[in-house]
């Protein structure tokens, strides 16, 4: 009984981290070698970089936030009430592709075609399809059947299904996507942010040197992201 009883002393407390849903997979892949290296576990939620910061600032205890945008991490930031957090850092820029049909982007004139895109209102990437809409070479498609999901992965799956004859998705999900021009929507600049001070943690400092490590910028790039300036 003692033994039993005393196992969760010995137990490493996992790091808790959030995650925009676009990077959900990426992180799962460079968390799976950072536990295989240390035996630190990691424990991953993962939600619209919106969903996630509601959660944050209504006190879910994450150790770190992976946005999919850098206006978010910077908004909690300065709403900052508690123990100092770390400064924002860029991990990755992300970019669109669009999904379905025979891969020309004036589809997304085609008011006949439907598409699928994340919710502009707390995806980041969807906020950027919708940026790609208003442009007025798309302005026919306006009356289309617009499937809006709770994040990009949502979107995939409406596309991938069926649901939706075409999708606006991240090219780290769809990397035969055809690209969408970059200049076409504000910049996909994914930042993060430690949530707690460093030492309220023993892994968060190796954590995050790992994350800036040159392996994890190799691996980022290899998912279909550009890395940071």
């Amino acid at each position: 009984v003692m033994l039993l009883l005393c196992a969760p002393c010995d137990a490493a407390e996992p790091l808790r981290v959030a995650v925009a849903a676009n990077f959900r997979a990426t992180l799962e892949a460079i968390n799976r070698q950072f536990e295989h290296n240390t035996g630190q576990p990691v424990v991953v939620s993962s939600a619209s970089t919106g969903v996630l910061a509601n959660q944050i600032l209504h006190g879910a205890p994450f150790d770190i936030f992976f946005a999919a945008d850098r206006q978010t991490v910077f908004k909690l930031a300065a709403a900052d009430t508690g123990p100092r957090r770390g400064e924002p850092f860029c991990y990755a820029i992300g970019s669109l592709v669009l999904v379905g049909g025979d891969g020309r982007l004036a589809q997304l004139g085609d008011p006949g075609l439907s598409l699928a895109v994340a919710n502009p209102a707390t995806a980041p990437y969807g906020a950027a399809a919708m940026q790609v809409l208003a442009r007025p070479e798309f302005s026919q498609g306006g009356g289309r059947k617009l499937l809006r999901a709770a994040n990009v992965v949502q979107a995939y799956q409406f596309w991938h299904s069926g649901a939706a004859e075409l999708a606006l998705l991240p090219r780290a999900l769809a990397p035969a996507g055809t690209p969408v021009p970059g200049h076409w929507h504000l910049p996909l600049e994914q930042f993060a942010l430690t949530l707690r001070p460093q030492a309220a943690h023993p892994a968060l400092h190796s954590y995050l040197n790992w994350i800036r490590s040159d392996t994890v910028r190799a691996l980022i790039s290899e998912a279909g992201y550009r890395p940071c300036p």
